[in-house]
């Protein structure tokens, strides 16, 4: 796939190397926004190749990340099997799972330069992502998949799309199915070359893509929903029980 400054943030790119761009209007609506430097995806599911340590106990700081958050829902339950995230997971180039249906979603891809793209899955498995991802000299490291896409190439997502693609289905479906309704959010986007994590309350789905499209965003992908999603950003601490979470170190 081609990268652009509409899927994607490239360190040392002229659009990455611009100071970061005034997103008030986000913060008056509602949002808390996090300008993004790197990101390193988290997986504390225990039956995991060399897994990492759960959300709620990453280190914050010099020595850690600045900001923790929630991927895809996936709850981890001590002494049983964590429910497997909606998407397929990757670290460090290695191929955790496929997830449970995550094939045409939402994610996030992180390239060995440490380049993030907001874009859809086209297949789950690591034959797939590779083939989507991966470029000479630049191959893929870490997946965050099962999101669901709200914009893509600065248009909104259909409702066709989302219930036949990216199966959010249901009475109603789509835009405004359950997973989409009023509540807490994780969000990622991509707004001319840069990447931005924010959360907001009480929103759904319909209000987020408006306010993102109105805020010039090209690319939006909403993973956590509700008691599933967990925030530490040194300040403020939301404790849900995701397994799959981002470590993110923000641009200053």
């Amino acid at each position: 796939m081609k990268l652009t400054t509409r899927n994607s943030q490239q360190p040392g790119s002229e659009a990455y190397m611009k100071a970061n761009p005034d997103l008030s209007g986000l913060e008056e609506l509602g949002y808390f926004v996090y300008h993004v430097d790197t990101v390193r995806v988290l997986n504390a599911n225990p039956w995991a190749r060399l897994p990492d340590l759960p959300l709620q106990r990453q280190e914050l700081g010099s020595s850690g990340f600045d900001l923790v958050l929630s991927g895809p829902d996936s709850i981890l339950e001590p002494g049983k099997w964590p429910r497997p995230p909606m998407g397929p997971i990757m670290r460090g180039g290695h191929h955790d799972t496929e997830g449970a249906r995550g094939n045409f979603r939402g994610l996030l891809a992180v390239l060995e330069d440490g380049t993030i793209v907001i874009d859809r899955a086209d297949g789950a498995s690591e034959k797939d992502l590779n083939a989507r991802f991966s470029t000479k000299g630049n191959p893929l490291r870490d997946i965050c998949g099962g999101g669901g896409l709200l914009i893509v190439g600065g248009r909104e997502v259909t409702d066709m799309v989302l219930m036949r693609d990216q199966l959010y289905g249901g009475t109603p479906g789509g835009i405004r199915s359950r997973p989409m309704t009023r509540g807490v959010h994780v969000l990622f986007g991509i707004r001319k070359g840069k990447a931005v994590a924010a959360l907001c309350w009480s929103k759904s789905a319909q209000s987020i893509r408006e306010d993102f499209l109105s805020l010039g965003f090209s690319a939006l992908v909403k993973f956590s929903t509700g008691s599933d999603v967990y925030l530490n950003d040194g300040t403020y601490v939301l404790t849900g029980q995701n397994a799959v979470g981002l470590g993110i170190r923000l641009k200053r």
